[in-house]
């Protein structure tokens, strides 16, 4: 089987190696990008099984990446959208516009790896 693919774009590198470290640990592979301009270069040579996309970057927030992902027909995985500083509209906006989760910072391991877990329980029963 092959290991499943995540994106985490954050522009705090901190978060983005302890994500990394985190799933590596639990069998995913993980690529990295620190702002909008990496993830949208990525996502236009491949695409991640899942995505974990900060909505605070600065040149560009998350919540116009997703909106562009999905107007250009690029929204075809599961994207969990992360902040620190996150209210309840900016979730349900997220999710109106096809995020699949929201996750506030600091990321609690549980937090992180149920909603994971389950993405791809769901992905493996639909394939």
């Amino acid at each position: 089987m092959t290991a499943r693919q995540v994106l985490v774009v954050d522009d705090e590198v901190g978060i983005r190696e302890l994500l990394r470290d985190i799933l590596q640990d639990e069998g995913y592979q993980v690529k990295l990008a620190e702002n909008a301009a990496e993830a949208r270069e990525y996502r236009q040579q491949t695409r991640p099984d899942v995505v974990l996309l900060d909505i605070w970057m600065p040149d560009c927030d998350g919540i116009t990446l997703l909106k562009e992902w999905g107007a250009g027909g690029m929204l075809t995985m599961p994207v969990v959208m992360m902040s620190g500083h996150g209210t309840i509209d900016t979730a349900v906006e997220a999710t109106r516009i096809g995020a699949f989760d929201f996750l506030e910072k600091p990321i609690a391991l549980q937090k992180l790896l149920i909603p994971m877990h389950y993405m791809f329980f769901i992905m493996t029963k639909t394939n």
